[in-house]
């Protein structure tokens, strides 16, 4: 590729986003419930998609505060996003295919307007659109990818776009996947083999797949192809997290699946947030606060956590591959 080309060529990482203090939480959750590739509402109940919004985000802000004060105030999410924007277009530079990485969030800044306002001011033709989500749902990828059209209409701006819509079980981050957990694993005192390791992913309603979203397929992808490379001894489970309203959701629940490991006599967890590549309020807080709390009372001595792969080599080596093929492609 010319160097003409590789300048006229950018990469768009699409994130959902998080309050970044906590007078952004009820804007962030407004937003969140405003997206209907998120919330889904029954066809009859669309045109009052932003009343829903309003009133749930106004109920649920108090909650979601303390949530974010738990771990600092706000969500680290916008920092580890631009460090893994800035590592992607290192690792670009030296395979000698320098390109600018633009960071579009769905619900917080810097939002998808801004990301396509500073490619269109760069004279951006092509545009490869990579969603930080290695398991494709329409409420994260597709909703990445909605944002940004959105925002191209507005601007009337028309760059050819190259989507990666998954890699749930591309070897590189697999690689990474497998190296976080091994190093938390080397910090149990308890056997391997009677660690039971968790591997948590967020939670979706059965809705969505039912009507076709392939996340759970791309879940089970992923985690037998770490499990595959890991060859952990212990018992391995599959969990989702964060379930929000009455519709049923993937089974089993994280929670719940804490609680009946501790009735079983568990001794030790180790969970792996396989479809977190940031940190973020479902980690920090969720499974590091309220989970461990849980494991406590359920009679777990040891709960322990994998860190999310945020910058890890392997897995910034994974967005160069995708970004180089698509761009070839």
């Amino acid at each position: 590729m010319s160097a003409q080309s590789l300048s006229r060529t950018g990469i768009v990482l699409t994130q959902v986003g998080g309050p970044d203090d906590l007078a952004s939480v009820k804007p962030y959750l407004k937003s969140f419930f405003s997206d209907p590739d998120l919330i889904r509402l029954p066809r009859r109940l669309k045109s009052l998609q932003g009343v829903f919004a309003w009133s749930l985000a106004s109920v649920r802000a108090p909650y979601s505060r303390k949530l974010y004060a738990s771990i600092g105030g706000g969500s680290p999410i916008r920092q580890q996003t631009q460090a893994q924007a800035d590592a992607l277009a290192a690792e670009l530079r030296r395979r000698g295919e320098p390109r600018p990485v633009y960071v579009a969030m769905r619900h917080s800044q810097p939002n998808s307007l801004a990301a396509m306002s500073a490619a269109q001011q760069a004279g951006i033709e092509e545009l490869v659109v990579i969603g930080l989500f290695p398991q494709y749902s329409f409420s994260t990828t597709l909703s990445g990818l909605t944002g940004l059209k959105n925002a191209l209409s507005h601007l009337r701006y028309d760059p050819k776009l190259h989507v990666v819509e998954e890699y749930c079980d591309h070897p590189s981050y697999v690689a990474a996947v497998v190296d976080v957990t091994r190093r938390a694993l080397r910090d149990f005192r308890t056997p391997a083999q009677d660690i039971h390791l968790i591997f948590s992913a967020h939670g979706l309603p059965l809705s969505y797949i039912e009507g076709g979203d392939p996340y759970y397929e791309h879940v089970k992808r992923s985690v037998a192809a770490v499990s595959q490379q890991l060859d952990h001894p212990g018992p391995i489970h599959t969990s989702f997290q964060s379930r929000l309203g009455p519709q049923k959701w993937l089974q089993p629940a994280s929670d719940t699946l804490i609680e009946e490991l501790g009735r079983g006599g568990a001794k030790a967890i180790c969970m792996v947030p396989i479809a977190f590549v940031s940190e973020h309020v479902e980690t920090l807080n969720e499974i590091d606060i309220q989970y461990a709390d849980i494991a406590k009372r359920a009679g777990i001595e040891e709960f322990g956590r994998a860190c999310a792969i945020k910058c890890h080599p392997a897995y910034i080596r994974c967005l160069a591959d995708l970004a180089q093929q698509a761009a070839a492609g």
